[in-house]
């Protein structure tokens, strides 16, 4: 897409703003962000933006505490620059990530909080229809980036992306948790979930680019923070609300917790629970949901 110059020019002048008003407009407008079974209202509501510094030594730690493959953004921007656009110019001097949290829809949360062994067909849909919005905002961001001449690449929809078997479960190489993290956006919670100012009943995107970009303060200290059961106030809401046993004290089981989303969760797309489920599995999110951290940083266990 071609940019005129005074595009270009609000973008140099202030990358950072740039980049979060157009994301801000592609939610708020786009009709991939409406769930069309419920009135086409939106997927998902204002969006929270953060950058984190490409050099971070955090993307160097995460190939220890995610996988041994995990990219650095430095990594990525490369391969893409190699590989996608074939270019033979130095690696990227400068890299930095753009994250996104994407909060779901209010009426969706309180849909979800009502339910106790599977999804309502709102968040079903958010799973799902959210995901293929989250894809489509990614590649428009990337996009708009090149266009005015910065190298871009979102690692969610890049096919560099990959998850693998590890014990215990799965990891992949690029974790939008872990990249939200760096950029200031939440922290991580007993269920794995990651508790954000809109709390965790939301979805997460990024995406690389080779400049420099002022990055966000990081307001914690934990990577817990956030969560009510690590600051000793013993919540744990979030163990009751799983259909399955996958929470406990010890944390998240994630074999369990894919044996209720394959195996236990399966009759929701069966039909068993009324029509119009959609999907590779019900989705649950039932952890997110009817719980004090679903929708902000709580303060008490309520």
């Amino acid at each position: 897409m071609a940019m005129n110059k005074e595009t270009k020019n609000r973008f140099l002048e202030n990358p950072e703003l740039f980049i979060e008003e157009a994301i801000q407009r592609f939610v708020r407008e786009s009709s991939a962000n409406r769930l069309k079974s419920f009135g086409d209202v939106p997927i998902f509501e204002e969006p929270l933006i953060g950058f984190a510094v490409g050099d971070d030594p955090l993307f160097d730690e995460y190939k220890k505490v995610v996988h041994e493959e995990h990219f650095t953004p430095r990594e990525i921007l490369t391969r893409h620059l190699r590989e996608t656009l074939k270019s033979e110019d130095p690696p990227p001097e400068i890299a930095s990530v753009i994250s996104f949290v994407l909060p779901a829809n209010r009426e969706t949360l309180r849909s979800n909080a009502l339910e106790k062994e599977g999804p309502s067909l709102r968040w079903n849909h958010t799973r799902w229809l959210g995901q293929e919005f989250i894809d489509t905002l990614s590649n428009y961001l990337t996009g708009l980036i090149e266009s005015l001449g910065v190298s871009a690449i979102a690692p969610g929809v890049s096919p560099f992306f990959k998850i693998m078997t590890v014990p215990g479960g799965f990891s992949s190489n690029w974790s939008q948790r872990h990249a939200a993290y760096a950029a200031g956006l939440g922290t991580f919670s007993l269920n794995e979930g990651f508790i954000t100012t809109r709390g965790m009943a939301m979805r997460l995107g990024s995406a690389v680019v080779g400049m420099k970009l002022t990055p966000s303060i990081r307001p914690y200290q934990h990577y817990r923070a956030n969560c009510l059961f690590y600051r000793g106030m013993k919540c744990g809401r979030c163990i009751g609300r799983c259909p399955g046993g996958a929470l406990s004290e010890k944390g998240h089981d994630k074999l369990k917790c894919f044996n209720i989303l394959y195996e236990k969760q399966a009759p929701w797309l069966k039909g068993e629970h009324g029509p119009g489920y959609i999907g590779t599995y019900a989705g649950c999110g039932l952890c997110q949901t009817g719980v004090p951290c679903q929708s902000r940083i709580p303060e008490k266990c309520e």
